[in-house]
């Protein structure tokens, strides 16, 4: 943005000084050659009148002592014809013999009585000349003419010089006009910028960002109190309830623990009793469901709040853990849990995140597969930008396009889901990897049924 309002800053600069430079740089250069020819033209035409009774006599030498002091006061060359064109003084080389000049332009014109003037190249001379030609009249008509000649050598160095100074004026106008438009831009779309950080943080969930306006328009400052005001209160909002799931879990935990408490009490008590013992184990097994589901709140809560700077962690540290902690369980269903892919696979996540990540899809994959099937978690570190991805996959029923798209959605529960389910695991799970600026993925596999979960982290030397 700065640079586009700085260019059409230029533009407009530009476009008026050109409008403003050529016109007055083509002026002085047309006055400069006038002011040249209407000196040049004042003394052809007093030389002119110098020689005109010098020509009518004869007196050559007259003509070529006038014709040669006028040359070396002024530096112009005089050439003096006679009425036949044929030259009587030529200033600029004495000892040269007459020459023929009624076939040039200017003695024609000036010894038809008309004068000449004008600025040419001359081939002869290798040089840019400006000349006037007058007739040398008397009173019997034309007798001669005289033409008088400098070179604009001095006059295109004085031109060139104004040139100079116009361009260096003109880049000087443009460096005030950059310097000036950089300042207004900065002043006018500085706090632009800071407003779109300020929103890009609290679109990436940093409640905490503000846009701290304290210079340009009045009307962006206005907009950046609004607009920090609109996240405090944001913020107010989201902690609030943040605050209100994390007491109410927390809260829910006594009487929970109370009531599991009591059940195990009135179990004692009804005895043996098969329909007694059926109901029993169905309200011990409701009140387990809930206590899962008041720890998966506390788990988003905690998720939800929690700090996102990253750190740097083993993947597959992290993988041969879980594999440790839920091959016990694992066994007593008759479930292998193998682990496979590379040794060692730094990658950048939450602190304690990925340990969280990997529970939960290795339980979800607990409750999905039939006995005597596996469970394999398998982390690949490819290397460079690409990023560690952690895979679990089970050899279960696996899931629906449909299933897939909405199983990260909070307390949604597959057909298939354990009784003991809160529907939180995997939406636990996409908030914690994409809170380190990873992805999650549901497929199916290549190679049979079941469902992969795929967990995709930078790696530890990519800054996320």
């Amino acid at each position: 943005m700065t640079r586009r309002l700085l260019a059409s800053y230029l533009l407009l600069a530009t476009f008026i000084l050109l409008v403003v430079a050529l016109p007055l740089g083509i002026t002085y250069t047309r006055r400069a050659e006038d002011r040249l020819l209407n000196d040049v033209e004042r003394d052809a035409r007093v030389l002119g009148s110098l020689l005109e009774e010098r020509v009518e006599t004869g007196d050559t030498a007259g003509v070529a002592r006038i014709s040669q002091e006028y040359t070396e006061q002024s530096g112009g060359r005089v050439v003096v014809v006679g009425g036949t064109g044929i030259s009587l003084v030529d200033s600029g080389d004495p000892a040269a013999t007459p020459r023929d000049f009624s076939t040039r332009p200017e003695f024609r014109q000036a010894l038809d009585g008309s004068q000449a003037a004008g600025i040419r190249r001359s081939g002869t001379l290798n040089d840019e000349l400006a000349y006037v030609a007058v007739p040398i009249a008397s009173g019997n008509g034309v007798s001669g003419a005289v033409r008088v000649t400098f070179s604009t050598d001095q006059l295109r160095n004085q031109v060139r010089d104004y040139w100079l100074k116009l361009g260096l004026l003109t880049a000087l106008v443009l460096g005030l006009a950059t310097g000036l438009g950089f300042l207004m831009s900065q002043w006018t779309l500085g706090p632009v910028e800071t407003l779109e950080e300020g929103a890009e943080r609290l679109a990436g969930g940093d409640l905490s960002g503000r846009a701290n306006v304290d210079r340009g328009p009045p009307e962006l400052r206005h907009l950046a109190t609004t607009f920090n005001l609109m996240a405090s209160r944001l913020e107010g909002l989201v902690d609030s309830q943040r605050a209100f799931v994390a007491d109410a879990s927390h809260q829910l935990r006594t009487p929970l623990t109370a009531l599991r408490l009591r059940l195990e009490t009135l179990e004692d008590e009804l005895g043996d009793e098969p329909a007694v013992q059926a109901e029993v184990d169905a309200i011990t097994a409701e009140v387990d469901r809930l206590g899962h589901l008041v720890e998966g709140l506390l788990a988003l809560a905690r998720s939800e709040g929690g700090n996102v700077a990253t750190v740097t962690v083993d993947a597959a540290a992290v993988a041969d853990a879980a594999v440790v902690r839920w091959e016990a369980l694992a066994a007593e269903r008759r479930v292998a849990v193998v682990r496979h892919g590379d040794a060692s696979a730094p990658c950048s996540a939450v602190d304690g995140a990925l340990e969280q990540v990997v529970d939960n899809l290795v339980d979800n994959a607990l409750d999905a597969v039939p006995p005597g099937t596996s469970i394999e978690v398998t982390v690949s570190q490819p290397g460079g930008p690409r990023p560690v991805q952690v895979v679990v996959r089970d050899h279960g029923p696996g899931m629906t396009d449909e299933e897939r798209a909405r199983a990260t959605d909070r307390f949604w529960r597959g057909p298939a889901s354990a009784p003991s389910g809160t529907g939180l695991g995997l939406a636990i799970v996409q908030h914690l990897v994409e809170s380190g600026g990873g992805t999650f993925e549901l497929r199916d596999p290549d190679d049979g049924p079941g469902l992969e979960a795929v967990v995709r982290l930078a790696p530890a030397d990519v800054v996320v």
